[in-house]
């Protein structure tokens, strides 16, 4: 195992969580402008590109019936593993565990106070108040790996591979408890709402509601991998590195800036794109 902050970038690793960051940036776009009625309402009535785009964005939200919106669950199920996955690995190679997690944190609150001052000025509903997003979720969960890892550590001769064994256990017992909880009758709890989505008072919010159990066990199965294969710290595609993969890297290695403003530059996009071109002078949200 390398030590600490020591090993180079693995640009790969990158690659992969600019790659599922801009996927959900994607995502989230279709969502604003499939559930904004301003910009679905705009766009549709126009016809043309813009009714094309937007009955585009409304498919890919129809998960039941359509196979675009199908589609959609399929590849968010696998991108969600990766990018969790990914920030569980991160924990081996960073210097300053305590301090991502806080800086998580931090983004998190902010997530949350924003949205809350958002629905209480009616931009939007109460149910897309974001109360244990995937910030919440990934602060925590980095705490917890960071703890498992500074636990196998004190084995020096061995502290690589009992961190495997253990990440890959816990998140086995992670998953086992998410089936059991599922398959539970449980009663809604407003202080035990972030473990499971059992004990949530309603299954949406926002969009953004990423509960410890199941989530913290793609971490931990991430971290396990991650060991595995990048434990030396060294790339294993070296040859592949290149130009054409620095776009998706700078996304890749500014995941918390692009996670906290994407939505705020995505509905001003979408307003101004709306105002100049698809229903003149309606910016929708102002």
């Amino acid at each position: 195992m390398a030590e600490r902050g020591s090993a180079r970038r693995i640009w790969e690793l990158d690659f992969l969580r600019g790659f599922t960051i801009l996927l959900m940036c994607i995502d989230h776009l279709m969502f604003d402008l499939s559930s904004t009625i301003g910009f679905y309402a705009a766009w549709s009535s126009k016809g043309g590109a813009a009714g094309a785009v937007a009955n585009f964005a409304s498919m890919w939200w129809d998960r039941g019936v359509s196979w675009v919106g199908q589609t959609r669950e399929i590849v968010w199920v696998i991108a969600i593993s990766i990018f969790f996955g990914l920030c569980g690995g991160s924990t081996i190679f960073s210097r300053n565990n305590l301090a991502r997690a806080i800086k998580t944190m931090i983004a998190a609150a902010f997530i949350t106070l924003g949205t809350y001052l958002a629905a209480k000025l009616h931009i939007l509903s109460e149910y897309d108040v974001i109360s244990f997003g995937v910030l919440h979720m990934l602060s925590f969960a980095t705490l917890i790996v960071a703890a498992v890892y500074g636990l196998t550590r004190l084995s020096k001769k061995r502290g690589d591979l009992i961190f495997f064994i253990v990440s890959a256990v816990l998140a086995g017992l992670v998953f086992l408890a998410d089936h059991l909880l599922t398959t539970a009758d449980l009663t809604p709890d407003p202080w035990l709402f972030y473990l499971h989505r059992g004990f949530a008072r309603r299954a949406w919010t926002g969009g953004d509601y990423f509960p410890m159990i199941p989530y913290l066990g793609y971490v931990f199965a991430g971290a396990a991998v991650i060991t595995l294969f990048y434990g030396g710290g060294k790339s294993l595609l070296p040859k592949l590195d290149g130009k054409w993969n620095l776009p998706f890297r700078y996304v890749g290695r500014h995941t918390l800036v692009v996670v906290v403003v994407h939505q705020i530059v995505i509905m001003l996009l979408l307003a101004c794109i709306t105002a100049a071109f698809v229903d003149k002078g309606n910016f929708v949200i102002f």
